[in-house]
């Protein structure tokens, strides 16, 4: 039996129905005010009638990562851990909660499966906690993450996390992370990387000079599906797919969904005052801002990442960009 946490994110559904389309077992986590509908809307559209027999395998359990008490229940009778639940925000005012949620709530985690003897543990970390190659070439696996001030909100919690799980390793928890690059799949508009393609949907005319990469969120999927069933522990894996400008990207993301692609330059200067304005206007109306000082600065950023350490342990082939984002579209219009 699989315990698998984020079972309704972008990354936790695919993973789940990578599993229980090979047979397996699982236990997935959802919280109270969550909702599997979008889930079971995923599986029809990967597998149409079957979609129904694949999801008799899974147990919805209720269960919440600062809850310590709620974790050791959902782990009764369970052998394996996939642990891609997280907070993701980079709103200021939610910095405080993204640490308890992602920090906190993996030590709560990590702990209740060494107290329970869980066999493995898969944690779904992020490109964000790695760090910069100094000489700006690919970051593998090797590269630490450095502190600075330019480090997201988000980055810090996924960095402290990452603590945690390799802390547990060396108290007996045998453990694997993943770090994908920016995940593209299907998942609801406002939601992930679903904003991204709801930008370029509403008509987004302004691109920026950035590089980062991208991966397919069936290619996260498979590559923890792999891991969990291998006998590989205690390693960290870079899951990526290309590294592509963010104008390249985005004229992808224009083409698959019929709309004009960007088309004008953002450097920035208008990026810094885009931020400024922003915050300046979310905080008179009392919204959350749509652009941050970490974001605005992150859209200028240029980073490769290599994916050859799995490539070359698993002998695996990563889609294209470009295949991840036509595969996203076709959800889009197909459920707009």
């Amino acid at each position: 039996m699989i315990l698998l946490t984020g079972a309704t994110g972008l990354v936790g559904s695919h993973i789940l129905y990578s599993l229980t389309l090979q047979g397996e077992r699982v236990k997935a986590t959802c919280r109270k005010q969550s909702t599997i509908e979008e889930v079971e809307k995923l599986f029809r559209f990967y597998s149409g009638e079957n979609a129904n027999n694949l999801l008799k395998n899974v147990q919805w359990v209720e269960a919440d990562l600062t809850d310590y008490y709620s974790l050791e229940d959902a782990l009764e009778g369970v052998h394996y851990v996939v642990h891609a639940a997280a907070m993701v925000s980079f709103n200021p005012n939610e910095a405080q909660r993204m640490l308890r949620v992602n920090a906190d709530g993996t030590a709560n985690l990590v702990n209740a499966c060494i107290e329970m003897g869980i066999k493995k543990f898969c944690f779904v970390s992020s490109i964000s906690s790695l760090g910069r190659h100094p000489e700006d070439l690919e970051v593998d696996e090797q590269v630490e993450w450095q502190p600075d001030d330019n480090r997201s909100a988000y980055s810090h919690s996924k960095f402290r996390a990452e603590m945690e799980v390799w802390r547990a390793s060396k108290e007996g928890l045998p453990v694997i992370i993943v770090n994908p690059s920016v995940i593209i799949g299907p998942v609801d508009w406002v939601r992930s990387s679903g904003r991204l393609f709801y930008s370029v949907r509403k008509g987004m005319p302004f691109y920026t000079t950035g590089i980062t990469g991208f991966v397919d969120v069936r290619d996260v999927a498979e590559a923890v599906v792999l891991l969990i069933k291998s006998d590989v522990v205690n390693e960290r894996f870079i899951l990526n797919g290309e590294n592509l400008s963010f104008k390249v990207f985005f004229s992808m993301v224009a083409a698959a969904l019929n709309k004009r692609a960007p088309f004008l330059k953002a450097g920035n200067f208008l990026t810094e005052i885009g931020w400024r304005l922003n915050h300046t206007l979310c905080a008179i109306f009392g919204k959350a801002p749509a652009i941050t000082k970490d974001t605005a600065r992150a859209a200028h950023n240029k980073a490769y990442y290599s994916n050859r350490k799995f490539s070359e342990k698993f002998n695996y082939a990563f889609r294209t960009v470009d295949d991840a984002v036509k595969n996203t579209a076709r959800w889009y219009l197909g459920n707009s």
